[in-house]
């Protein structure tokens, strides 16, 4: 019990430690800061909403949507880093769709591969299907209709259809 203690002691320092490093980051590099804020703002929705356990919609999306930041960010370094260029560039109409339409892209990667997955894992359960009837029909072939479950069996194991055609008839 103390053991866990003193890990989450020491997580809740290195979280604490690096929320205080990340605010003192973004004061820093406010221009990009606020342009990467702006810009994510559909990365955060995916996260917020994707409840899988990898989040593997807000990594295609994240991705997506900072491939749609990066020219504007690249713009802003070039033009100084002002806090004024900042504005100005997510300000502009352009800059807004072009980051968001990367980012309706990573929702659209993903919307696909959830697709494409869901069709090839069906298609295997189908191949496989149809490899467990083949192995059953084998199986009933060599061992005889007894195997294939559909017999009822009395309590030694044996079918009860044959032991009621050999029982012999009371007049």
């Amino acid at each position: 019990m103390a053991k866990k203690r003193v890990t989450s002691k020491k997580r809740s320092l290195k979280l604490q430690f690096l929320f205080i490093f990340g605010m003192i980051t973004s004061v820093v590099f406010l221009p990009s800061t606020v342009l990467l804020v702006i810009g994510m703002m559909p990365t955060i929705a995916a996260a917020l909403v994707d409840r899988s356990k990898r989040k593997t919609k807000a990594v295609t999306v994240g991705a997506m949507n900072l491939a749609g930041c990066t020219p504007f960010l690249l713009d802003l370094w070039a033009q100084g880093h002002k806090f004024e260029d900042a504005v100005s560039i997510i300000s502009e109409p352009r800059t807004i769709i072009v980051i968001y339409i990367a980012a309706i892209v990573g929702y659209l990667i993903d919307w696909a591969m959830a697709g494409i997955v869901a069709s090839v894992l069906y298609q295997r359960g189908l191949a496989r299907k149809k490899a467990i009837v083949q192995r059953q029909k084998d199986l009933v072939e060599r061992w005889g209709r007894e195997v294939s479950g559909e017999l009822a069996l009395d309590e030694q194991g044996f079918p009860m259809v044959q032991a009621a055609k050999t029982r012999p008839q009371n007049q």
